[in-house]
């Protein structure tokens, strides 16, 4: 690395470790018109968060999304993802970017989910996470996540969702930064597909409890509509979804009081199983 680089490098790195939560830590079109819930999102694009919602998928589903965080291209992310479900499990997988060519970050998942009994699913994710800055070395590191939901009846449901509970690090140079670590835990309340309740508290370490609580009504399991809000500072979020012929399109906008507006949209197509 070339010394007159890296003094922009580090201040490029003491910003980007601010902005990891609203960058690389994207959670899908579903989740994002949810007040950003993580815990509950039994949608594909369950595998950029808790994966153990995907336990049960019955299609192999593709996706693909962008998002456009606070109307910054600086800030937008992009992701494809896939599930694969099978007679052990569902395996899932993504390939995500945020950022834009002078900085970005790029992440690569590999997950596991499984049923267990009648009631608890449970999920793991392996991810691998790598920065570039221009005229800088790029930087590298591994975390995990993982989650567990319990079926409590046949309406509630508790959940909870780890990301980098081994609390890894990303190092720049001589210099190591923290991956953000989260604890999400939750409470759902649904009356069949029609009507969806979601309270979730969310922890960072370092940083003040998050409350999240959002609502998704369904019409026949074809049109999706969805609204929560997020706390600290509040973040009103709204968005839904359509569904034909295996074809799903969601979108998710919210509005900060002090950034502004995040906007995004995804694409799953989920296959036709073969009668056997």
């Amino acid at each position: 690395m070339k010394k007159t680089t890296l003094p922009l490098v580090m201040l490029l790195v003491r910003v980007t470790s601010f902005l990891h939560a609203q960058s690389f830590d994207y959670s899908g079109p579903v989740s994002s018109s949810l007040a950003f819930t993580k815990v509950f999102d039994s949608s594909p694009w369950a595998v950029l968060s808790n994966v153990s919602n995907l336990a049960e998928s019955q299609q192999l589903t593709i996706g693909a999304a962008y998002q456009l965080r606070f109307n910054m291209d600086e800030l937008s992310s992009r992701a494809i993802t896939f599930v694969f479900p099978s007679r052990y499990g569902s395996f899932s997988g993504l390939v995500f970017q945020s950022g834009y060519s002078k900085s970005n970050y790029s992440r690569y998942g590999l997950a596991y989910s499984r049923l267990f009994g009648e009631h608890l699913k449970a999920g793991f994710q392996f991810n691998y996470l790598a920065h570039q800055i221009e005229a800088a070395d790029r930087a590298e590191a591994f975390y995990s996540s993982l989650g567990l939901n319990f079926n409590v009846s046949e309406r509630f449901e508790l959940g909870v969702f780890i990301q980098n509970p081994e609390q890894g690090e990303i190092k720049y140079h001589d210099d190591k930064y923290a991956i953000p670590t989260y604890f999400n835990t939750g409470i759902k309340y649904s009356v069949a597909s029609l009507l969806m309740t979601v309270v979730e508290v969310e922890k960072q370490l370092e940083s003040d409890l998050v409350y999240k609580a959002a609502l998704q009504v369904s019409f026949k399991n074809k049109l999706f509509v969805r609204g929560g809000v997020k706390g600290g500072p509040a973040e009103l979020t709204f968005g839904g979804g359509f569904y034909s012929s295996g074809l799903t399109i969601d979108v998710g906008f919210a509005h900060h009081q002090q950034l502004g507006v995040t906007s995004g949209a995804g694409l799953t197509y989920s296959f036709k199983q073969k009668q056997r």
